[in-house]
């Protein structure tokens, strides 16, 4: 677990996904998987009858690498689960040995997602620049 000194960058992260929601952030729920160089970070937050996701910002980023950076080498967390509910935060870590590494974290945040919410419908964000992407085809990959 994190120590008492990373209470204040708990806190910036609850003030950070206020504002990602936009609104009261009862509800709001963070899966984040954090290592050197990679963060994987989703916002949701439950409306009764459907769970929205949420586009994140550079701040959360920021935060969420600083909290990492602040352990100690060798007791970094990888995973962070943070919710709020009636004004206040609950944060619980995962650790690189309580994790299969082998699973892609896509397939982890899926089922932690499907443990919270169960059966009710995710309305996933489409990207912004949607008509952007295209199929890749075997003649874009490189011969190697």
């Amino acid at each position: 677990m994190t120590g008492p000194a990373n209470g204040a960058l708990l806190e910036e992260i609850g003030r950070i996904i206020a504002d990602i929601v936009g609104e009261d952030p009862n509800g709001a729920y963070l899966y984040a998987e954090v290592t050197d160089g990679m963060q994987a970070p989703s916002v949701f937050k439950d409306h009764g009858n459907r769970v929205d996701d949420y586009r994140v910002n550079h701040a959360l980023f920021d935060a969420l690498e600083e909290l990492w950076e602040s352990e100690p080498e060798g007791k970094r967390w990888r995973v962070i689960h943070y919710e709020i509910n009636e004004g206040r935060f609950d944060a619980r870590f995962e650790f690189p040995d309580q994790i299969d590494m082998e699973e892609h974290d896509f397939d982890r945040r899926e089922r932690a997602l499907a443990a919270r919410y169960g059966e009710k419908q995710i309305f996933y964000l489409e990207p912004e620049n949607w008509d952007s992407f295209h199929d890749l085809k075997e003649q874009d990959l490189p011969d190697e």
